[in-house]
């Protein structure tokens, strides 16, 4: 394409991409951001607590890290590479939520957030927070709206250009989407730079010597730092795929792929930087992983290159990376997360000193039953044939592992935190009294790493399927729709208002015993269930829509869900005293019937004419 006939912007200049990004919304985006990095370098200045200092000299490294994305989106713009400048702006503004939930600790008690880049505890006292911490959050939020308004730019520039959602063709500056091979380069070295990440995110930035500055993990941490930690480590793989799957231009998923990596380091860094700096602080794992993760992404971006020129009539795959390559890829990655599973089911969670017997949840062997079928499933999957047909089955089965993990973590949580002390008295005298100290032990990181490679299996499945219903003929999905979809309408209706009450009631009740759920004695556990409910419905509508041997697949994935939430009374249950099933035991093991009976339907009712 030449510059003559490359579409003209609204202020005469000739345009790089094809169709054109709408000014509008790239100049907000581009003034939101700008606003929402001079706040992040405010709150990165001025005190975040009444009387609070930072524990070393961290302003010039905190303006530096805030500033970044806009000036790097600014330089693209400047040099009409507009695609790529909104697409920093959108890598930047995932992992925003996170932060602002992690400075909010701040607010809630800065006595238990290790924040020495922006305070550092002198006493047991509670600053309250200054305009300057609000002010940093701000930010964050301003973050936000411009990924959004930059996101919306290029959705918009699509859909002029044809190309839907996923990108034009022709990359900026008359570069086109040549072979496939960068997409496979980035989905999996930038994955695996992502998991690296996220793995960082969950460990111990540093160890400390201070006895005001607590030093733990994101487990051990309190419930906001937790929050907004998890919630980073999960965006980080999962913005890889949104990467490759939405944008189709080298440039715009290299640029996308910068600006996480500029996020990550806003996240991650200060802490490395503070136990350097300090002579109180020592280097932890988790800041020296988080930093090869961010190198990770930055080696992932320039791995890209440019690409190739297409040549006028020459055809280019403009499809996602193969699909038997993505099958073996999430056959990979549901094997290690079943083997993290089964790790963290057989190490203990929770570490007592001074020879006290410590405490074993009772969800233990749920997780390792959860680890062990998507263990198989993932074995499976290297098998050519089968593949296709348990892919389906993965994409649901994923799910049990954070449903059992959840429950397995609130036995480390509610037992306390790492270095609280317990006081356990002696005989009836009194006259003995030994300290004991309570901290988490490693089932409660192999549980927490299983959790989040259970979300990079499921993001690994789903793009593979729908790299498999690109490679569909239109006319077979719609004949396979109506082939069963109607037929299994009432029978899958049935089966969702059995899950929801399986989900609902209990499975276990007890004299003094409340078992935690969905609305009742809300918990860690809760956030197990809602993602297992959501994903068995999501797989009974789906299946409504999708091919008979698919739909099979689907409905066998989620009863074997349902079936480890049955598996609940006998493998839970078993170690509550006085025990019994509760109503939620008959409801899963009727879900599990009406929803192998719709397998049933769909695989051998599609055959029917």
């Amino acid at each position: 394409m030449t510059a003559a006939s490359r579409p003209t912007g609204v202020d005469g200049e000739a345009d790089t991409e094809v169709g054109g990004l709408d000014r509008r919304l790239l100049t907000a985006a581009m003034v939101v951001a700008v606003v929402g990095a001079a706040l992040r370098a405010v709150g990165g200045v001025v005190p975040v607590v009444d009387g609070g200092e930072p524990g070393f000299v961290s302003a010039p490294m905190l303006v530096a890290l805030a500033l970044a994305p806009v000036l790097v989106a600014g330089a693209l713009l400047r040099r009409a590479r507009r695609g790529a400048g909104a697409a920093v702006l959108v890598g930047t503004a995932l992992l925003a939520p996170g932060a602002a939930l992690v400075d909010l600790q701040l607010a809630a008690d800065a006595s238990v957030a290790s924040r020495p880049e922006l305070y550092l505890p002198v006493d047991l006292g509670l600053p309250s927070p200054t305009p300057g911490l609000w002010t940093l959050i701000l930010g964050h939020g301003c973050v936000v709206v411009a990924g959004v308004l930059a996101f919306a730019a290029l959705r918009r520039r699509d859909a002029v250009a044809g190309g839907g959602a996923g990108g034009g063709l022709l990359a900026e500056g008359g570069d086109t989407d040549g072979p496939i091979g960068w997409r496979r380069r980035v989905l999996f070295v930038a994955g695996a730079a992502a998991v690296v990440g996220a793995y960082g995110l969950l460990m111990a930035p540093f160890s400390s010597d201070d006895v005001y500055l607590l030093a733990s993990n994101a487990f051990d941490g309190p419930g906001l730092v937790l929050l907004g930690l998890v919630v980073c480590a999960l965006a980080l793989p999962l913005s890889v795929v949104l990467f490759v799957a939405e944008f189709r231009e080298a440039s715009v998923v290299r640029a996308a792929v910068s600006g996480l990596a500029l996020a990550l380091a806003g996240v991650s860094l200060p802490a490395l930087v503070a136990a350097i700096a300090m002579p109180s602080l020592h280097v932890g794992a988790g800041s020296v992983i988080a930093a090869f993760g961010v190198f990770g992404l930055g080696a992932a971006s320039l791995s890209l290159g440019r690409a190739e020129p297409r040549q006028p009539d020459a055809e280019v795959d403009a499809h996602l990376p193969g699909r038997r390559g993505l099958e073996t890829g999430t056959a990979v990655v549901a094997v290690l997360t079943a083997g993290l599973a089964v790790l963290g089911a057989l190490s203990p969670q929770v570490e007592v000193g001074g020879g006290a017997e410590p405490p074993e949840s009772p969800a233990r062997f749920l997780l390792l039953a959860a680890g062990l079928v998507l263990g198989v499933a993932g074995v499976a999957m290297f098998v050519g044939r089968l593949a296709p047909l348990v892919r389906p089955v993965v994409s649901m089965v994923w799910v049990g592992v954070p449903l059992a993990a959840a429950a397995v973590l609130d036995t480390a949580l509610t037992t306390g935190y790492t270095s609280s002390m317990l006081s356990v008295s002696g005989p009836l005298s009194g006259d003995e009294v030994t300290a004991v100290s309570i901290d988490s032990g490693p089932g409660v990181l192999w549980a927490w790493l299983a959790m989040v490679g259970a979300a990079v299996t499921a993001c690994c499945s789903v793009v593979a399927g729908l790299v498999e219903r690109e490679e569909l003929d239109e006319g077979e999905s719609v004949a396979g729709l109506s082939a069963v979809g109607l037929r299994m309408l009432t029978p899958l209706a049935a089966a969702a208002v059995l899950v929801i009450a399986a989900f609902v009631t209990p499975m276990v009740t007890a004299v003094g015993y409340v078992e935690p759920g969905l609305i009742s004695d809300v918990g860690p556990p809760t956030w197990g269930l809602a993602a297992a409910l959501v994903t068995v419905l999501g797989g009974c509508v789906l299946a409504a829509r999708s091919r008979p041997a698919r739909a099979a697949a689907l409905l066998v994935g989620a009863a074997a869900v349902a079936g480890l939430r049955a598996a609940t009374a006998p493998l839970v249950g078993g170690q509550i005293d006085g025990a019994s099933a509760g109503p939620g035991l008959w409801f899963s093991l009727g879900a599990v019937v009406v929803l192998l009976a719709c397998a049933a339907t769909a695989a051998f009712g599609g055959r029917r004419p």
